[in-house]
């Protein structure tokens, strides 16, 4: 899936708008900053503090990020509370607990785990969104450009960008409801970016000892997956998302499986979750901040669609989801 209930969600891995002094511009050179902002965050070598607004709540974390021949590699630290820390490279998504000392080994999709949200197909964006260039602003003492990028219609949120203008690096994110508050922010402090013969060192796993519980998902052999059950089926998507991986799992320590698809759009993303139905299970829709969930039941199965996304959509995705025996 690609978002968060907060910042590494435990329930999902085991299984600031200042004044602008220019008026909007439309259309080309909006989509030509956030293009530059997505080639910046992947392919340049920098580090980060930011601050991660959420549930009302106020988080603190550090990002280094890396890329060579060789691909990128990126490590994710929270500087308050529990030291929760991700590192992520071309195949492993890996997570460390240290409360509950677990580590979890997943396989690496870029926006699971991180607050940080960078768009890729910009081109097909513009289908489903509309770009607005607001104008030059600051951010930790950087010029910035503003982008709005508005939904054109009820199934997904708004985001606003604030751009580095020197480097195209993202400053600034606002994730913006259908009501047109902002739900969750990220806000950098400090950036450095990493040029030249300068080193940038991110572990590819930081000390852990046998107090550790390891659960892999994933470990970088496809031998190791299960399957999908194609009995499963989506009669039809909300406008505008396509399925972007259907795969299926065993729950850590049990005979159970999950199967899961992920859905989005080039910004957006969300999940449905299917696994059989235990007897706590409710139909029924929740919320917690940006994201909303919806649970179905069908075939004594929980069908979970969940996703920072509008409740309509969430809802429209797990009733078009059927069962066909095979």
């Amino acid at each position: 899936m690609g978002r968060k209930l907060n910042f590494l969600s435990k329930r999902l891995l085991p299984i600031l708008l200042p004044t602008l002094i220019s008026a909007p511009v439309f259309a080309g050179p909006a989509m030509e900053w956030v293009q530059k902002m997505s080639d910046a965050m992947r392919n340049l070598n920098y580090r980060g503090d930011f601050v991660y607004l959420h549930e009302n709540q106020l988080e603190s974390m550090r990002i280094s990020h890396y890329r060579d021949v060789h691909g990128e590699k990126e490590r994710l630290i929270s500087l308050n509370g529990e030291a929760r820390e991700v590192i992520r490279d071309n195949q492993n998504l890996t997570c460390i607990w240290p409360s509950s000392r677990k580590v979890v080994i997943d396989m690496s999709r870029k926006n699971n785990f991180s607050p940080i949200f960078i768009p890729e197909d910009i081109v097909r964006l513009e289908k489903f969104y509309e770009m607005k260039l607001l104008g030059k602003d600051r951010v930790a003492d950087m010029s910035v450009m503003v982008v709005h990028i508005v939904p054109r219609d009820k199934f997904r949120y708004g985001m606003k960008f604030w751009i580095n203008e020197q480097n195209g690096l993202m400053m600034k994110s606002s994730l913006i409801n259908e009501d047109n508050k902002v739900v969750e922010e990220v806000m950098f402090t400090s950036l450095k970016v990493y040029e030249g013969d300068e080193k940038l060192v991110i572990d590819t796993m930081p000390p852990i000892d046998d107090s550790f519980t390891m659960i892999r998902f994933h470990s970088g052999d496809s031998s190791k997956s299960f399957d999908a059950d194609r009995s499963w089926k989506l009669e039809q998507a909300p406008g505008g998302f396509w399925r972007d991986s259907v795969f299926k799992r065993q729950i850590p320590g049990s005979e159970q499986f999950v199967q899961q698809m992920v859905f989005t759009d080039g910004l957006a993303s969300l999940s449905v979750f299917i696994e059989r139905q235990t007897l706590d299970t409710k139909g029924g829709s929740s919320s917690m901040g940006a994201v909303n969930a919806y649970i179905r039941i069908l075939n004594n199965h929980s069908v979970t669609a969940i996703g920072e996304v509008p409740a309509i959509t969430v809802r429209q995705l797990a009733e078009s989801v059927s069962y066909q025996a095979q």
